[in-house]
């Protein structure tokens, strides 16, 4: 009996003893090893820019409906109307200052995600471009020279770098014709050093800036 008893004592002890260090070695794991979530890129159906010169707002819209590049299309001056345009031109005044403001959103679920409060929380990891042009200066700004107008960032991350949901955009004192402008938003974790080149880019859409 007394065998017996023995025996059982030591065969707690052997397994009381294996289970603590299994689970202080998992713990050990974790804290060394630690399991990061991907950083992925974000889906965007909807990007909204709102143009605000202090007397006028306009709005245009580019809509990709289910995310994956099929379906899309350029609606103007939601101000006036939404109309499906073919020429995704954006028609500014000459000699004026405009505050911008860029709305992204995802559609693909069931409640729509408003995908710029992300882009702003996470903004050490994302930066738009306009005609994929690094921002150069202080306060950050690029040149746009086939409209020969200046976006300047208002918003910056943590490490003083722009992100670009608000800028300001100043237009020229003359009249320009159409020039190409691309606003791009690139997703770049780790890397990001106020350059178009690193990471991967989350959406990229070509629009037309005339100045009347």
């Amino acid at each position: 009996m007394k065998k017996n008893l023995k025996l059982v004592l030591l065969t707690i002890i052997f397994f009381t003893t294996v289970t603590s260090c299994l689970k202080k070695n998992n713990l050990n794991a974790n804290v060394e090893n630690p399991i990061m979530p991907e950083n992925e890129n974000e889906i965007i159906t909807t990007m909204k820019l709102t143009f605000d010169n202090g007397t006028t707002t306009i709005s245009y819209m580019f809509k990709d409906p289910d995310g994956d590049g099929g379906l899309t299309g350029f609606y103007g001056n939601l101000s006036n109307s939404l109309v499906l345009q073919s020429d995704s031109v954006i028609n500014l005044q000459t000699n004026t200052n405009y505050n911008v403001a860029i709305l992204l959103l995802d559609e693909t679920k069931t409640i729509t995600d408003t995908v710029s409060n992300s882009v702003l929380i996470e903004g050490k990891d994302h930066m738009f471009f306009f005609n994929s042009l690094n921002p150069i200066g202080n306060p950050y700004s690029v040149y746009l020279t086939g409209s020969m107008t200046t976006v300047t960032y208002l918003d910056l991350d943590a490490n003083l770098r722009g992100i670009g949901l608000s800028t300001k955009w100043q237009t020229p004192n003359m009249a320009m014709t159409k020039s190409f402008l691309s606003i791009t938003l690139k997703h770049q974790p780790s890397v990001k050093n106020g350059t178009f080149a690193p990471g991967d880019t989350d959406i990229e859409i070509p629009f037309k800036l005339k100045i009347n």
